[in-house]
């Protein structure tokens, strides 16, 4: 029988996409290690947003979530593949709005919207589990890197990266 945890899933801030984390992930890990059991707390400190190797003792759900993000991954690499061959490619509908977007942030943010939509999926079913915390760790992992993102710091790389060295 899975360990339900009733308490730390009530106590946590609703998640909103785009909005700014209201925690770190070492925040919520320390909060997390009050309530779960030692192994529960190992297999939820191990979840990670961009890791895409299947490993066989993940719960069903993180399963999915690795073989959902890599098929997407592969899928926009795919498509950037074919873009690149032929201007006249067509994109997987699935991808269409991402691609669709006018600048490469708002792909991210397109590419994250999508990744976070799984998740809000897969939480349903799950109410007091450590499946719901994972997904809520995936989401503040989405979160902090939808916050990462910085105008003026990108300016300056991207002009560092156009600059002609003589």
């Amino acid at each position: 029988m899975p360990n339900n945890y009733y308490y730390l899933v009530a106590s946590l801030t609703y998640l909103r996409f785009e909005d700014a984390p209201p925690l770190t992930g070492a925040e919520f890990l320390e909060e997390c290690a009050k309530w779960l059991t030692a192994s529960d707390l190992k297999k939820l400190s191990t979840v990670e947003l961009n890791e895409l190797a299947a490993n066989p003792e993940d719960p069903a759900m993180i399963k999915e979530w690795k073989a959902f993000n890599r098929s997407l991954r592969e899928g926009l690499a795919a498509a950037r593949q074919a873009q690149k061959e032929s201007l006249h490619e067509k994109y997987p509908a699935e991808l269409k709005d991402i691609f669709n977007e006018p600048n490469p942030l708002r792909m991210e943010r397109k590419f994250e919207e999508k990744r976070w939509n799984f998740l809000e999926e897969k939480e349903t079913g799950h109410h007091f589990d450590l499946e719901v915390l994972m997904a809520y760790f995936l989401k503040l992992q989405i979160m902090k890197r939808l916050t990462a993102f910085d105008a003026e710091k990108g300016k300056i790389v991207f002009e560092n990266l156009c600059e002609i060295k003589v």
